[in-house]
């Protein structure tokens, strides 16, 4: 369902993710695997 364009209350409404970034995630670089890797071996889970 859209919005009509002569609806006059979504004239002035603002987009709740205006400014973030669309697309797929960066992988994770080594330095973060390796920080979960070390929090799940403190915690003793796998």
């Amino acid at each position: 369902m859209t919005f009509s364009l002569c609806d006059p209350g979504t004239q002035n409404r603002i987009l709740w993710n205006v400014g973030s970034q669309v697309g797929p995630k960066r992988p994770l670089n080594k330095k973060q695997i390796w920080a979960v890797r070390f929090f799940l071996d403190r915690e003793q889970r796998t």
